[in-house]
């Protein structure tokens, strides 16, 4: 059998690699080598619905799956109706967290698709491919949903307990196309730049995330041999940059620095980024993950207010994100942390207590966001089981105006404006061109970072306060 895998049609400034497809391939290369693959990253390829249709079309797949986020739902839907007129005698699949917590209504609203892969889809595939090259039902199959006539029929959602048994990636499927990490405009990574997992999950539940749900809350890790010998493979094949896309890098502070250890050991030179939590922060672990060549970390912030953090259930308190971007920083690290505004229970003071912590940090990156209201969140199933969703609603992301009026849409972005600008000041003093100074001299990334954006008009658009993403 032909299966032709793709990311959505679109287009994005920030182009990482599509892991999840990669080990999809991998999987059916690796269990049923008979089957030909091709992965397409479209989304990063900048392809429109023609271009991709038009590859489709000359490919005759006879399984065409492409993955999608609830962002990307209805660019994903119109092209797989398009290309189901185009190939009627080929099998439509979708996979991602959005078709995961949205199936029934998929296959019952879009009849043209054929099958759902609910989570992590490497055995899933592997086995629906087996039933319909057989021509069998496949109602044994776990992590599928699909309709038998009008039947619904729903697997349980499928986790991959030990990923050091997943086969690795091949990268070359994606071609020559240049990935890279871009913030706010401003390129973060040089060189030769990839991405890579070395845990899945997440034992956390937070109230806007839906990776608790996606995941059961169950957290798997990769062993630090495994992680360390496809990053040593990786820096052998020219990699220099590589993002650990990982919910939370840091959950295990021993597996954390047996990686490190290893990665010191075996002499591997790379610029590494990653996620952690910010009660999973110590100054040891963090020492050891700069000397093993983690430059940034990015940590979800979210708010200066104790009890919008409890509302959230995020399980942190501010005097820990304070503590965690220091000792950050005293280690040499680059610091980008994240915020969210518009949370039900956040008045106009917690948002400017927000802006005033976002000053008194000083991270060397942040993002201020609207609150998105996101199937297979708590807040989501919330407001479903409140009645408060339109029947279109699960199509789309919602912000959190369109659903609560103490806080509008105006009034959020003004103090999203707001905090940008404070992150800006925050610089613009002795103690701050200090900072950056000591920064300068104990972080090479941060040294790539401004001097090869010196030229860069979104360096200087955002120094400017003139350009922000919101």
């Amino acid at each position: 059998m032909k299966v032709f895998l793709s990311t959505p049609p679109g287009r994005t400034g920030e182009k990482w690699p599509p892991l999840g497809l990669l080990s999809l391939s991998a999987s059916i290369r690796n269990d049923r080598p008979h089957h030909q693959v091709k992965v397409v990253d479209a989304f990063c390829r900048d392809m429109g619905i023609p271009e991709l249709l038009q590859a489709v079309r000359e490919e005759k797949p006879d399984l065409l799956g492409l993955n999608c986020s609830t962002h990307t739902f209805r660019e994903t839907i119109e092209f797989m109706r398009l290309a189901s007129e185009a190939l009627p005698d080929s099998w439509m699949v979708l996979g991602g967290y959005h078709a995961t917590f949205t199936a029934e209504q998929i296959l019952r609203g879009y009849p043209f698709i054929d099958y759902i892969i609910k989570g992590e889809g490497e055995h899933s595939l592997v086995q629906l491919l087996d039933r319909l090259e057989s021509g069998q039902d496949p109602g044994d199959v776990d992590g599928i949903s699909y309709l038998r006539g009008d039947e619904y029929v729903d697997r349980p959602l499928a986790l991959i307990d030990d990923l050091d048994s997943l086969p690795p990636l091949d990268r070359s499927e994606l071609g020559d196309l240049e990935y890279g990490y871009v913030h706010q405009g401003i390129p973060l990574t040089f060189g030769r730049f990839t991405t890579m997992v070395s845990s899945r999950g997440c034992p956390y539940d937070c109230r806007y995330c839906s990776c608790a749900s996606f995941s059961l809350r169950r957290w798997r890790s990769r062993s630090p041999e495994s992680v360390v010998d496809e990053l040593e493979s990786l820096y052998q094949e020219g990699y220099r940059s590589v993002v650990f896309v990982d919910d939370n890098f840091t959950q295990r502070k021993d597996r954390a620095m047996r990686v490190c250890d290893l990665i010191i050991e075996r002499g591997i030179d790379m610029s590494l980024y990653c996620e952690g939590r910010v009660n999973n922060a110590s100054k040891e672990l963090l020492g050891r993950m700069k000397e093993a060549g983690f430059d940034v970390i990015f940590f979800g912030s979210e708010s200066a207010s104790p009890h919008v953090l409890d509302f959230y259930n995020k399980k942190v308190q501010p005097e820990q994100i304070t503590e965690a971007v220091r000792n950050a920083k005293e280690v040499g690290m680059m610091v980008i942390t994240s915020f969210i505004m518009g949370a039900p229970v956040e008045t106009e003071e917690d948002l400017q207590r927000t802006v005033d912590f976002i000053k008194e940090l000083r991270p060397h990156a942040v993002e201020i966001n609207i609150l998105d209201y996101l199937v297979g969140t708590k807040l989501w199933q919330e407001k479903e089981e409140a009645g408060l969703l339109d029947s279109e609603d699960w199509k789309t992301n919602h912000r959190a105006y369109e659903y609560q009026g103490s806080l509008d849409r105006d009034t959020l972005q003004s103090y999203v404006d707001k905090g940008y600008a404070a992150y800006l000041d925050s610089w613009k003093c002795r103690e701050g061109y200090r900072e950056l100074l000591r920064l300068l001299r104990s972080n090479r990334t941060a040294r790539k970072v401004i001097t090869k954006n010196l030229l860069n008009r979104n360096t200087w658009c955002v120094l400017s306060g003139s350009g922000k993403v919101n």
